[in-house]
């Protein structure tokens, strides 16, 4: 163990010393600029909104600056994004869990549709267990035919 700790505190020092912003948070400034681009607003307005000189803003847009998960949500609400924008486009982990990603696109697919959100709505105003089991196999049965 005494062999390690020496290995990672010197890699905390390279790292201190290291200059060049890294690759993901660079990813995330070109992100933000491109939404913040594609709905019009100015550096200033984005930094008006989250207490911050455009200048701010520019250096998260450059990725010289890191933007806290706090300014990150901040700056998510104000440009109307799912957070999730941002990272889009970087490598998963390897070997990562995807079943709640991959649910949430089934879902967003879902509500997409036209009739989805109110076939969501419908379906959750039944109060009778069966009659929803009934449902499903209805539309599963309709899928399985198309």
């Amino acid at each position: 163990m005494s062999r390690f700790l020496p290995t990672v505190a010197s890699e905390f020092v390279s790292m201190a010393e290291d200059k060049t912003p890294d690759p993901v948070d660079i990813h995330v400034g070109r992100r933000l600029r491109m939404r913040r681009k594609d709905l019009g607003y100015s550096q200033q307005s984005l930094a008006d909104a989250l207490g911050l000189t455009f200048q701010q803003v520019q250096k998260y847009e450059g990725g010289s600056n890191r933007i806290s998960a706090s300014k990150l949500h901040a700056t998510a609400m104000f440009l109307k994004t799912p957070i999730g924008f941002f990272f889009e486009g970087l490598d998963d982990p390897e070997g990562a869990d995807t079943t709640a990603a991959d649910l949430a696109n089934e879902m967003a697919q879902f509500w997409s549709q036209p009739g989805g959100p109110e076939l969501a709505r419908s379906y959750v105003a039944i109060p009778s267990t069966g009659m929803r089991k009934h449902l499903v196999d209805l539309a599963k049965a309709i899928a399985g035919e198309e």
